[in-house]
């Protein structure tokens, strides 16, 4: 009926208080950027906010959707959108009743598969005791979606490429101005050639190794350049795991005011600002001296963060603190120690991380760790100068 009226854009919303029409204009404001881009109000940036077993399965459905649209999505289930009309024009897509949640599913997927991606604004979550009941059907539903997905993996033969591109590399390989990242598909070939001829003991040893680390961690640090690696905004202010890094720095120059801080992260997905940049603003909310915190505000990936950091930093002995998240430790540590760094770690938060969240926060990072040792051990044994100049000093 929208496009009857001949509009170029239109703008989604749920009718059960959990979006608030006030913030329209922020999804316009990021469309003005990105006008070819479905806009999404993404609300899982406050986690606190969202009941858990609702949070857990939007991250599910992240996961699985972002593998068939070949990209990262932050809230796949959110109604809260801005189309443009010409995403419409001949889509194969059922708006029949029977399948009304499978829609927006369906479109991320298909849109990707036109070039047309999405791009999220982050969003209050509205969770309200009176809220009238969802129509979601949590069985039936979830049944369509899941068929739906697995219908466009198995049609592309389980599309690979998608895999890497929406879990792998925006979290382990640098990013690089071309076409094709032949050392990146290489290595994403060869770890799974090594899960499928040990039967998967390899990734089962680097999970082992991930929770081994984050386990006997310790929350506190002797050395005095401390490193806090970067992470992604919300919102242009650092979430929830970002924050627990820069706390821990916060504490350890409560104890030690000489120590120097070295912020790592440029700018990344929709933020305007560095994600060092912001880690500053809120160290220095907590008494943290600026004069004493460095930034980097060029790289967007663990590995980037320390490449830049051992190419335009002189640190004594390189010897260094590294401050993340449990989780994180066992990848970032390694990471590190390829560039000679006598690493020191550190975890963010005071105790181990327990429950489903935790789980499968170390499955995700024992993958990519599998993923960066397999395409090490090549570059070595093979010395690949080319992927050993990208992965180490």
């Amino acid at each position: 009926m929208a496009r009857q009226h001949k509009v170029k854009y239109i703008v989604t919303l749920d009718g059960d208080g959990q979006h608030a029409p006030e913030d329209i204009p922020k999804l316009l404001a990021m469309l003005e950027a990105h006008p070819n881009h479905i806009i999404i109000g993404a609300r899982l940036a406050d986690k606190s906010a969202i009941p858990a077993k609702r949070y857990y399965a939007n991250r599910i459905a992240n996961f699985w959707l972002a593998w068939a649209a070949g990209y990262p999505l932050s809230d796949s289930q959110s109604g809260f959108r801005i189309y443009p009309d010409h995403l419409f024009n001949d889509m194969e897509i059922s708006i029949s009743k029977r399948s009304s949640f499978v829609f927006e599913s369906e479109i991320l997927i298909k849109a990707a598969q036109r070039g047309i991606r999405s791009t999220a604004v982050a969003i209050p979550a509205i969770y309200t005791e009176n809220a009238r009941p969802s129509h979601f059907r949590g069985v039936r539903d979830i049944t369509f979606i899941t068929l739906m997905v697995a219908r466009s993996l198995v049609a592309r033969g389980l599309y690979l490429q998608g895999l890497y591109r929406s879990a792998i590399r925006p979290h382990l390989l640098p990013t690089y101005k071309c076409r094709f990242d032949y050392a990146g598909y290489l290595m994403a070939t060869l770890s799974l050639l090594v899960v499928l001829l040990t039967a998967g003991l390899t990734l089962l040893m680097a999970l082992a190794y991930t929770w081994w680390i984050a386990r006997r961690t310790a929350a506190n640090a002797k050395g005095v350049h401390i490193i806090v690696l970067g992470k992604r905004l919300q919102n242009n202010v650092p979430d929830s795991d970002y924050r627990l890094r820069l706390d821990r720095a916060a504490k350890l120059y409560l104890d030690n005011h000489d120590r120097q801080f070295y912020l790592l992260g440029g700018t990344t997905g929709n933020a305007d600002i560095s994600e060092s940049l912001a880690g500053l603003q809120y160290l220095d909310s907590k008494g943290v001296n600026p004069d004493c915190v460095h930034l980097e505000q060029s790289s967007r990936t663990t590995l980037e963060n320390l490449k830049q950091l051992s190419t335009h930093v002189a640190i004594p002995d390189n010897r260094i603190v590294l401050i993340t998240n449990r989780y994180h430790l066992a990848r970032a540590g390694i990471m590190a120690r390829q560039f000679s760094y006598c690493v020191e770690l550190c975890a963010a938060e005071a105790d181990e991380v327990k429950g489903l969240p935790g789980k499968l926060a170390y499955l995700g990072e024992a993958m990519l760790l599998h993923w960066f040792l397999s395409g090490l051990c090549y570059a070595k044994l093979t010395r690949n100068q080319a992927m050993l100049v990208r992965i180490c000093r």
